[in-house]
């Protein structure tokens, strides 16, 4: 059963979905959704992970159920910084950080100034500070023109918005308008479009900051899950991301676009069953950074192995 549950912390109320409950000893799986998606873009990963799994999607400020409110401070490091207190607030220890898309940058940044505070990450087309790709299109959205169609594009035609979210899959997706949905809501909730231009606003500037705190290379554990047909964060940054994650592991996903949650939920869910069956035991051995090197995958993994690759 699928949960939504709130919470308010210093002031600020925080909604969430929660399947499980949390057990000692066995990892806490915190999904952290994309730019313009919610928790709810989850759902059909959620479907997929083990009944008996403890998973939150937490709506992040200025989304889904989540406050909305012109305060907010909407920089990468503030908003890690709700996630932190977060999960000090529901006392969740080390938990499994998956992070989508801004999602996973929001990860990044928790990793790197709150090493303490996740066990490891699951980085899903993380949007990071070694591509440029995206820059044409925060320029526009910063101009006015680009502001006005932002405030517009929530209330465009269904079939029109349908293009856009099939524009960020793979040839392999199957979107339907129930996809749209959870999209389409969080746009048309009075505050959100606001919300996502300051966080635009700051996207520079936060990016040079995170690049700066990834020097020193990240030393958490982390699992990084690609479509080779993503087009808003395209897959040869992965290298230079990489580049600077002391361990980590990349799985490539022929046919997948930007969003392989939703594109490829089963997949996506046994990677992650993988990862949590082997983390515990993998954290206490020694192992050389990246070395294993990275793969595509058409089926189901039996069990990721650090020093093979297979």
């Amino acid at each position: 059963m699928i949960d939504r549950r709130e919470i308010r912390i210093d002031g600020l109320c925080l909604s969430y979905l929660e399947k499980g409950t949390a057990a000692k000893g066995h990892p806490s799986l915190i999904l952290l959704h994309g730019l313009m998606g919610c928790a709810e873009t989850f759902l059909p990963l959620l479907q997929e992970l083990h009944p008996d799994q403890h998973v939150i999607a937490l709506d992040l400020p200025g989304a889904g159920q989540s406050e909305r409110r012109e305060d907010i401070d909407a920089s990468l490091l503030t908003t890690s910084e709700h996630v932190r207190r977060f999960l000090a607030v529901v006392e969740l220890h080390k938990p499994i950080v998956l992070g989508h898309s801004h999602g996973g940058a929001v990860a990044l940044s928790l990793a790197a100034h709150h090493r303490d505070a996740l066990h490891s990450l699951v980085l899903l087309a993380p949007a990071h500070p070694y591509f440029d790709e995206g820059d044409p299109l925060i320029r526009f959205y910063l101009s006015r023109p680009g502001q006005l169609f932002a405030h517009i594009m929530p209330w465009f035609p269904e079939w029109i918005q349908m293009i856009g979210l099939r524009r960020m899959a793979g040839p392999q997706s199957s979107d339907t308008p129930q996809r749209l949905k959870p999209y389409r809501d969080n746009l048309r909730t009075p505050g959100t479009v606001l919300h996502l231009l300051r966080l635009l606003r700051t996207w520079h500037q936060d990016m040079s900051q995170l690049r700066k705190a990834m020097r020193r290379p990240l030393l958490t554990p982390s699992l990084i899950l690609w479509g080779d047909c993503d087009r808003a964060v395209p897959l040869q940054s992965a290298a230079k991301l990489r580049s600077h994650l002391r361990h980590s592991e990349l799985i490539t996903f022929p046919g997948v676009g930007h969003r392989p949650a939703e594109e490829a939920p089963k997949l996506v869910a046994d990677w992650v069953h993988a990862w949590l069956d082997q983390m515990l035991p993998i954290l206490s051995m020694r192992y050389s950074a990246n070395s294993s090197a990275s793969h595509a995958l058409t089926t189901p993994p039996i069990t990721p192995s650090f020093d093979s690759g297979n």
